[in-house]
């Protein structure tokens, strides 16, 4: 009997991204602080600097 070739034709993958996976894991947000949080922390170093100062903790000289 005579065999006939069977062809296959397989699809060819694509090539791997290299960026994909990294771009898949980072996510968005602030790098360090935003100036109404560092508006905020000196309020709040100012407000604990005087309720020290008047309950006598402190010298005068201590205070930023």
């Amino acid at each position: 009997m005579a065999r006939k070739t069977l062809t296959l034709i397989l699809p060819q993958s694509r090539p791997r991204n290299p960026l994909l996976v990294p771009g898949l894991t980072r996510r968005a947000g602030p790098h360090g602080n935003t100036r109404k949080a560092v508006r905020q922390q000196a309020r709040q170093r100012t407000q604990q600097s005087l309720v020290a100062l008047l309950a006598g903790d402190l010298a005068e000289f201590e205070v930023d």
